[in-house]
């Protein structure tokens, strides 16, 4: 997690992270309180504006692999090296086949992630299982804890999460520029905003993984393609991949003021001023 002075991101691996946080460097005038954050903290605000990206599953699978297998690097390709595994390190469309089932099986969830085999694996996917952890309060004890195996205490968990909006890889430009758009008051920019495509011309695409030839979601088997839409139901359904392979965009997650509790004008005008005074305490010590 990314925690701006009114605004936070949830980065999930490879669903353009690093092209977003050179937007929010780029265009933000606020400070960066705290960076690089693995678990969500006690103590965050939840009245500041707070988005997760997302990308499709099946498309977010992939790019793991390219970026483990291809790149021969990450976490992916480190732990399954260690465990001799070199047969599910195949950069090909076939050796990709070979992994996404072996992480796709409940039974290899320790191997995948130590977590994830302590976790509801039995229930939803590790992007689900990921999407949880990164944005629940204290998620890995609760998901311990407690035996989440029904769809909906699953969705009642993630109610619990800390992203009130999201953006898609899939039109990541008009996805920011919107999230901005409809903060634009309770968020301080270094400039006006006018278009998506002003917005992301000077911002160059980041993507370090290598990609796979004839490695795409339409050339992966039916099977698979079944399996982890099944597998990751909770992820579809939340971000609208289940109806539109590009995801639905993100209006029910953006609730007005009045529905985060801040549409009292005293705490808007409390918060304008505690905005100015950190300005003007940054620009002293400048």
């Amino acid at each position: 997690m990314r925690e701006y002075e009114n605004l936070a991101y949830i980065d999930l691996q490879k669903t353009g992270s690093g092209t977003i946080k050179k937007v929010l460097a780029a265009v933000l005038d606020e400070e960066l309180v705290r960076k690089n954050l693995r678990g969500v903290l006690d103590d965050f605000d939840r009245s500041k504006t707070c988005f997760v990206s997302v990308r499709e599953p099946l498309s977010l699978y992939i790019s793991l692999f390219n970026f483990g297998v291809g790149s021969q690097r990450g976490g992916f390709y480190r732990a399954l090296g260690r465990r001799g595994r070199d047969d599910l390190l195949v950069a090909t469309r076939e050796g990709f086949e070979r992994w996404l089932d072996f992480v796709l099986d409940p039974q290899n969830a320790a191997t995948v992630h130590p977590e994830y085999g302590n976790g509801p694996c039995d229930a939803i996917g590790l992007l689900s299982f990921r999407l949880l952890s990164r944005s629940v309060p204290k998620a890995l004890p609760r998901m311990r804890k407690e035996k989440f195996q029904e769809p909906d205490q699953l969705r009642e968990l993630l109610q619990k999460a800390l992203f009130n909006d999201y953006v898609r890889l899939e039109n990541i430009g008009g996805d920011l520029f919107a999230l901005f758009e409809r903060n634009s008051s309770r968020i301080q920019l270094r400039r006006p905003l006018t278009t998506a495509e002003a917005l992301m011309a000077d911002i160059p695409f980041v993507n370090s993984s290598v990609k796979i030839s004839d490695l795409k979601p339409d050339t992966v088997s039916a099977a698979l393609r079944k399996r982890v839409r099944e597998r990751e139901w909770l992820f579809y359904e939340t971000f609208g991949y289940d109806k539109d392979p590009k995801g639905q965009p993100p209006k029910s997650l953006s609730p007005d003021a009045d529905a985060i509790g801040i549409s009292d004008e005293a705490t808007r005008l409390g918060q304008k001023g505690g905005r100015r005074r950190r300005r003007k305490e940054r620009r002293a010590s400048r």
